[in-house]
């Protein structure tokens, strides 16, 4: 059995942990075992860079625990593709960030098309488009547009009702209509916290979305598929100070 991590950047209600779960779990490959991650600190929310990096700091400790743990590939689940660079250097295990699996394969699936990304509000559209240009991906969309309400709000232990469920949707289908008159022939959803609402998205526009999160999912799959693992990769030397030493040391953990 190959284990994946999947690691979210903030701590999550039980509701959000179970309902991300069996998200993962229903989209897993027979002979795949998923796991999702609960952080031991960091923001509630990462709505601004330095929320994104107090995030990071948390993420790194997580991923350096799950490769200890024997887990194959680590997953952020976050489309800012929070400490990737920092996993990356300190792992000896792939990371997959959300965000640039989602573009990756719209890129791969559908080469012609024009790509747009729906952030979930301003700030969002910002950190997206800032992590695009660290990727030098810009150029694969066209266009970001803004939800303007949020999924995932932790203050809602049972996650939101049937109301607000329905609100939430209607902002979505219409952020989605403001990508296509943008040019958009494939929408990539700006945030892993949308899971319910992509077969129906999809149906209404009529254009393919894409689930980051989803993607992230077959990228690692693949990864291990094609053995990119631990033995493929030159291991770092016994010696070489890993990031969460110096986390523990500086934070006292």
């Amino acid at each position: 059995m190959k284990k994946i991590a999947i690691i979210p950047p903030i701590p999550l209600t039980s509701h959000e942990l179970n309902r991300r779960l069996r998200r993962y779990q229903s989209q897993a490959r027979i002979g795949f075992e998923v796991d999702i991650r609960q952080l031991k600190g960091g923001p509630l929310l990462t709505d601004s860079e330095y929320d994104l990096f107090w995030a990071s700091v948390y993420m790194i400790l997580e991923a350096e625990a799950a490769e200890r743990e024997g887990f194959d590939v680590v997953i952020i689940d976050c489309t800012a593709d929070s400490g990737i660079v920092e996993m990356r250097q300190s792992l000896n295990i792939p990371v997959v960030g959300a965000l640039e699996a989602g573009i990756e394969e719209a890129s791969k699936r559908y080469p012609e098309k024009k790509v747009s990304i729906l952030a979930l509000d301003d700030d969002w559209k910002r950190m997206i488009t800032r992590q695009l240009a660290a990727y030098s991906l810009l150029d694969s969309i066209i266009t970001v547009e803004c939800v303007g309400i949020h999924v995932y709000h932790p203050e809602k232990k049972n996650g939101m009702n049937q109301s607000e469920i329905r609100n939430f949707f209607q902002s979505l289908c219409k952020a989605g209509v403001a990508a296509m008159e943008a040019g958009a022939e494939v929408v990539v959803l700006g945030s892993t916290t949308v899971i319910d609402e992509r077969d129906e998205l999809e149906k209404y526009l009529g254009i393919h979305v894409i689930d980051p999160g989803a993607a992230a999912l077959r990228k690692a799959e693949l990864l291990i598929d094609k053995k990119s693992t631990r033995e493929d990769i030159v291991s770092k030397k016994e010696s070489e100070t890993r990031y969460g030493d110096v986390i523990r040391k500086r934070l006292g953990l």
